[in-house]
């Protein structure tokens, strides 16, 4: 079938469902579109298709490739509406779909458009904060230098946490789960709100409300395993890293270590970075610069032993100075240059 032919088959059966949703039906008519659905497979297939676009209308209405396509939809009712075909027992045969707004329907046949996918990357600069709101309503905080793809598909939400650390504020659809993916950690949710971070190495994901699923795997390969709880005690190894997770805890899981741990954090502070404050409780000064890293055009690089020194204390996001000289006065710790960078290393062992 050619091009133009298909444009026209497609026109006509557009037509017989604006017909339907209109209600104006004669005999007349019904037996005009028996005719014409019986003279050839490509008219019964293009309409049956179209039925079941429509009644998925309302899932798809406000998608970016809609909104853009809304100028060709009104002509193609244009030319649609320009023939008037009906069936009274195809009205009542396809009813529930016929019973959404036309105008919905138009949107989404014009051009024979009807997005399976929508894509699309969201980052922030170096020290550059953002928030942003996805097509469901789901909401991102990106911290700086935080760059996440987003696929939505009609049955997934699926997110990949490329670099830096977001926090999630998800739209309930229990029929289409919202996943974030960072480096081989996958954090699944319905409608609850989280953050992921990642790090060097490794994956931190802390719950704020509602209830998460943590897979040893990304969720396009399969049936990925639950991540497993490292504890010393024989009773909590019997349960998985998220059933320990709970809002207020963070998890904790190493990029090149098959368990998790999971620790009791503080809601506020674990957000002070979108005020632009980074505050840090017993965490290593390696983890410390990856955050501080993200504000600073000078970076900072941790040698040796200084890298696991436990850091606590409040600094300004983007002062990168004053997080040298606070953590100088803490320990024994020598600055150098290499290259662009500022090098942290112990000036002598301590004991």
């Amino acid at each position: 079938m050619t091009v133009a032919a298909h444009s026209e088959t497609r026109d006509a059966a557009a037509a017989w469902h604006l017909k339907m949703a209109d209600g104006s039906l004669s005999a007349a008519e019904e037996n005009e579109l028996e005719r014409w659905l019986d003279a050839s497979p490509e008219n019964r297939a293009t309409f049956d298709r179209m039925a079941l676009i429509w009644a998925r209308a309302p899932e798809t209405a406000d998608a970016p490739e809609m909104v853009a396509a809304r100028a060709d939809a009104l002509e193609a009712m244009r030319r649609a509406n320009a023939r008037r075909w009906s069936s009274r027992r195809l009205v009542r045969r396809f009813w529930p779909a016929i019973a959404v707004a036309a105008t919905l329907f138009i949107t989404i046949l014009a051009g024979g458009l009807f997005p399976t996918k929508s894509t699309a990357l969201i980052q922030t600069g170096i020290g550059e904060r953002r928030i942003v709101r996805l097509e469901d309503g789901s909401r991102v905080s990106l911290d700086a230098a935080t760059r996440v793809s987003v696929e939505y598909t009609r049955s997934a939400r699926r997110l990949h946490l490329l670099s830096g650390r977001a926090k999630f504020d998800v739209a309930k659809n229990a029929d289409r789960p919202f996943s974030v993916t960072a480096g081989d950690r996958t954090v699944v949710a319905t409608g609850t709100a989280f953050s992921v971070e990642l790090l060097a190495h490794e994956v931190r994901v802390i719950l704020y409300e509602g209830h998460v699923r943590v897979l040893a795997g990304t969720t396009n390969s399969g049936s990925a395993p639950p991540v497993g709880l490292a504890s010393a005690s024989p009773a909590r190894r019997a349960i998985t890293a998220d059933q320990a997770l709970k809002p207020g805890t963070v998890l904790i899981a190493p990029l090149d270590e098959p368990l998790a741990t999971v620790r009791p954090t503080h809601s506020q502070p674990s957000l002070s970075w979108q005020a632009g404050q980074l505050i840090f409780t017993d965490d290593p000064l390696a983890v410390a610069v990856e955050r501080i890293d993200r504000y600073a055009d000078t970076p900072i690089i941790v040698d040796g032993p200084a890298s696991h020194l436990p850091i606590s204390g409040a600094f300004d996001a983007g002062d990168s100075a004053g997080f040298i000289d606070g953590v100088s006065a803490l320990y024994p710790l020598k600055t150098t240059r290499r290259g662009d960078a500022v090098v942290l290393s112990l000036a002598h062992p301590i004991s």
